[in-house]
């Protein structure tokens, strides 16, 4: 009787119901697979992941940049500076010239700039190592203003004179005309980076700047303009800024663009674009801006340094007056601040852009490689608890202000069995969730993160990661020794690089010795 109630209730199922248990099954045997098989998958996703990287630099996934905010027009204006203002910038270039023959103080240079802003018909302010000046046009209403800025040095070494020149030129230029709808505030500040943050730190004009254009003109004359888009811990402006300012360049001032400082127009081809995002790489990833445009970022201020190369010819004053006076007529039109556009983006070409789903996989990918190896922790609790001594590490490398404790890091104790087990999975998964979460902020920052993880914790013998120990401090006393200081980074301008070196990376060689 019970065999019969038991085949009769197996008969009672429903075709619905078998097709639900059948698929029920059908994934059982699929988790079963995957979780049996683990480490092959997170070796398929990082070999994935690794030429997902690897082709981001390939044509194919580049678009072409256009406008998205129609109201800009880039190029669109007639533009007013001639001649005339051109023989302005020449005297300005003079009298900045003596300046800086007879190595003038900044209180000297400051009293100068002052003077000038004041003759040219605009309101003169300064701050400890800044100038700056506010044009009120008729039609301002006082609450939005553009920003014009150029340091007293250039970011290679030299004086900025030519730079500063043409931000005087154009102050007198600006000053004169009525379509302005914006203030417009010039800004000269003393050195590379620490004047214009100086301005920033104590700017209290009532109007909110939108956008802004930063002019680094070192040489006597160049041949195309370089764009310097990369902001303080990897913002970057709104796409529209450049793809507006390369409008404007090409079909206003006539002049090529290229990216950075790169010798020639480039040809659309894998290497070029490979050049361009290793450089780009380069600044993003260690929190760096690229010129001093990139302190504004931080404001949220869309900004972008305009840099001449030094060569000889055929452009000068006039170009540069004529593209920052037609981008500045575009800002002019805007209603509201840029955001139709990208603001996650990569920039292999002049003319060409990636945007956020072409590349965003490749971190996915490599944060789940990473994270799929935290799955089994039998004793969460012991795992927490050992986690503390890397990041204990770490905040004491943080209150000495030195990453060199990361040297401590094989004398510390270390977890055994299950203890051992959590702490190399909460680690796993520690790790794998920041590298997509960070890549949607700072993609290159992501991805360095991911490839450091990956080596740190790799299974290999602790021999092998002692021994990379040094090497990773070398590598961060190399930095110093080629310039990057990211501790006066810190300081200046918050780039938080350094608080992450003792948050991140120390725990990292830490743990990566530990399991």
């Amino acid at each position: 009787m019970e065999v019969e109630e038991r085949e009769s209730v197996r008969l009672e199922y429903t075709a619905g119901q078998a097709a639900a248990a059948k698929k029920r099954r059908r994934q059982d045997l699929v988790i079963d697979f995957l979780w049996n098989n683990l480490g092959y998958v997170r070796l398929v996703l990082l070999v994935v992941a690794l030429a997902w990287i690897a082709a981001i630099p390939h044509p194919r996934l580049w678009k072409g940049i256009f406008v998205d905010e129609h109201a800009l027009i880039p190029a669109g204006q007639r533009s007013y500076y001639d001649w005339g203002n051109v023989h302005k910038a020449d005297n300005y270039l003079a009298q900045l010239e003596e300046l800086q023959a007879r190595n003038a103080s900044w209180d000297e240079r400051r009293e100068y700039l002052m003077h000038e802003l004041r003759a040219a018909g605009a309101d003169a302010y300064n701050t400890t190592h800044s100038v700056y000046g506010r044009i009120v046009p008729p039609r301002a209403e006082g609450t939005e203003a553009i920003l014009l800025t150029a340091n007293w040095d250039s970011r290679d070494g030299g004086p900025n004179l030519r730079g500063v020149a043409s931000l005087l030129s154009l102050v007198d230029f600006f000053r004169g005309q009525n379509h302005w709808a914006f203030e417009i505030i010039p800004v000269v500040g003393d050195g590379y980076l620490y004047g214009l943050e100086d301005f920033l730190k104590n700017y209290k004009l009532r109007a909110n700047v939108w956008n802004a254009l930063n002019l680094d003109y070192p040489g006597h004359s160049f041949e195309r303009l370089g764009f310097f888009y990369e902001g303080v811990n990897g913002r970057l402006p709104n796409l529209d800024v450049l793809s507006t300012v390369s409008t404007v360049a090409r079909w206003k001032g006539g002049c090529p663009v290229t990216l950075h400082d790169a010798p020639a127009y480039p040809a659309r081809i894998y290497t070029n674009g490979l050049k361009h995002l290793w450089r780009h790489f380069s600044y993003a990833a260690l929190g760096r801006p690229s010129a001093a445009g990139g302190l504004l970022a931080r404001h949220r201020i869309d900004a972008l340094t305009l840099y001449g190369p030094p060569a000889e010819g055929p452009h000068g004053f006039h170009t540069l007056g004529m593209v920052v006076e037609s981008t500045f007529r575009s800002f002019n039109t805007l209603l509201e601040r840029l955001h139709a556009s990208f603001f996650f983006y990569l920039i292999p070409h002049p003319e060409n852009f990636i945007p956020v789903g072409h590349y965003l996989p490749a971190a996915v990918l490599l944060g789940a490689s990473i994270t799929l190896g935290g799955f089994v922790c039998p004793a969460p609790l012991a795992g927490t608890f050992w986690a503390l001594v890397p990041i204990a590490l770490g905040v004491i490398g943080w209150i000495v202000q030195t990453p060199y404790v990361a040297l401590a890091a094989p004398l510390l104790p270390r977890p055994r069995g299950a203890a051992r087990r959590s702490f190399n999975s909460l680690a796993h998964l520690a790790y794998g969730a920041t590298v997509p979460t960070l890549a949607m902020v700072n993609f290159p920052q992501a991805i360095l993160l991911g490839l450091l993880s990956v080596v740190a914790l790799a299974p290999v013998s602790r021999f092998i990661k002692i021994a990379l120990v040094p090497v990773a401090i070398g590598a961060l006393a190399g930095l110093k020794a080629a310039g990057i200081d990211l501790r006066a980074e810190w300081e200046l301008f918050g780039n938080l690089a350094w608080p992450a070196l003792f948050a991140v990376i120390i725990p990292l060689i830490a743990v990566s010795v530990m399991i």
